[in-house]
């Protein structure tokens, strides 16, 4: 897969695949606007298929007291897919959700604290929250007890300077660009070409990339591993 092309050889490959001229001096005045096209094609695609090669993992530290945090900077806030918690020696899942039972337990306006963090949320402003609010400080090195980890997908790279470069399949994006470029100028028949095209490559990439249902002979449900280290017991902490 042609990833990570750069700015140039996007527009060149737009130019080509849609008869224009390949010469930079004359697409001066389109430049723009065919770079939003780029642009807006990858943002679509990005948003459109959970791409393994943009799946992350990214820390931060739980800090004594603290309820609210600000997400890692190129993790898509509603693109992360599980939390964990460092405790015992051992990543422990965070559950998804704070409501009425937690707060009855631990009571985050209170002050009421407790060790570990057990659950997570996404609050308003695009801030996590953790419930308990932490007793403790996470250790000092990255990934070490009380951190939490965030497993989800990258957010995209900036497509603007001319050596930026695409963080998905690059045939991908300029096909359904020259679909969008060339409906736009009228050349309808061209644009059912290229999307069909595009459609075609489409699938050929999430099929490699999804991965294939296990088959089991006699049936049964596979519950996955569970967590081994000592169960977090949760303690109230009074300031």
């Amino acid at each position: 897969m042609a990833r990570y092309k750069t700015v140039l050889q996007l527009l060149a490959d737009l130019r080509s695949e849609t008869r224009q001229s390949p010469n930079v001096a004359h697409n001066t005045g389109v430049r723009d606007a065919q770079l939003y096209l780029l642009q807006n094609e990858q943002e679509r695609l990005w948003t459109d298929f959970d791409w393994p090669h943009l799946r992350v993992e990214r820390y931060i530290q739980l800090q004594d007291g603290d309820r609210f945090y600000d997400p890692p900077d190129d993790l898509a806030i509603d693109r992360i897919e599980k939390a964990e918690v460092k405790y015992g020696g051992v990543w422990c899942p965070l559950t998804p959700g704070i409501g009425a039972a937690q707060y009855n337990a631990f009571d985050s306006l209170a002050d009421q604290r407790s060790w570990p963090a057990q659950n997570w949320r996404i609050y308003e402003d695009e801030k996590v929250e953790v419930w308990p609010l932490p007793s403790d400080d996470g250790a000092t090195d990255e990934g070490s007890e009380g951190w939490i980890k965030f497993t989800g997908i990258k957010t995209l790279s900036p497509l603007v300077d001319d050596d930026d470069r695409c963080d998905l399949d690059a045939r991908l994006i300029v096909l359904f660009a020259a679909v969008q470029l060339l409906t736009d100028d009228g050349k309808k028949p061209a644009a059912e070409v290229k999307l069909a095209a595009a459609n075609a490559h489409y699938g050929r990439l999430k099929s490699r990339l999804s991965p294939a249902p296990r088959f089991k002979l006699f049936g049964g449900a596979d519950h996955g591993r569970r967590p081994r280290g000592p169960k977090p017991v949760a303690y109230r902490v009074v300031s």
